[in-house]
């Protein structure tokens, strides 16, 4: 990959991590994003997330795919939020 592609690619990440500097609350995100708890519950969203994607394909009215979304979602913020 070249040089220019990556510069690219990783300034949200490092502008992120310019603005919040020094807070408590942001390196404890970190540490916790870093944790392999947080990277099982992570694989377990996903699941939910492929799941719902098999759902939606085996029934595609809207009804099915905005509850089906919806449910995911809520899911995965609670995974994910523990």
């Amino acid at each position: 990959m070249s040089t220019r592609l990556r510069i690219l690619l990783t300034w949200p990440r490092r502008a992120l991590d310019w603005l919040c500097q020094g807070r408590p609350d942001y390196e404890a995100f970190k540490h916790r994003r870093s944790s392999p708890s947080h990277r099982a519950r992570r694989t377990r969203a996903l699941y939910v997330w492929a799941g719902a994607s098999l759902l939606m394909l085996i029934c595609p009215s809207p009804g099915c795919l905005l509850t089906a979304g919806l449910i995911a979602t809520f899911v995965s913020f609670t995974l994910l939020d523990g």
